[in-house]
């Protein structure tokens, strides 16, 4: 599963400023930053705050983080199974579970 507006979808922690982007009316003041809210795809933050949010997300849907290895994260339940791996902003997932797998595709 692809998020490809993964990294849109965090606030962000700490303060992060960035430059005016081209086009903006005032881009050519160079004193001039705009603080950033939410995070955004090319700042080093973005990653780290879409991993700490979906992991939030997951482990409210009853997954378990895997000790051995941090992007992990499973489920078991009576009737099914299910995994997820994360890598940047694609999700890897598989189970026993036709149903499961879908409803946690809608939940997501």
């Amino acid at each position: 599963m692809d998020v490809s507006n993964a990294f849109l979808h965090r606030d962000l922690d700490e303060e992060v400023v960035m430059k005016l982007p081209p086009g903006h009316p005032q881009s050519g003041n160079s004193i001039l930053v705009c603080k950033l809210h939410k995070s955004i795809c090319g700042v080093k933050q973005s990653s780290r705050a879409w991993h700490a949010k979906l992991s939030i997300t997951l482990e409210g849907l009853g997954f378990i983080r895997s000790i051995a290895d941090s992007s992990l994260f499973i489920q078991l339940g009576s009737t099914h199974k299910l995994v997820v791996l994360i890598y940047v902003d694609n999700l890897i997932i598989t189970g026993n579970n036709d149903d499961s797998i879908t409803q946690l595709k809608r939940s997501l």
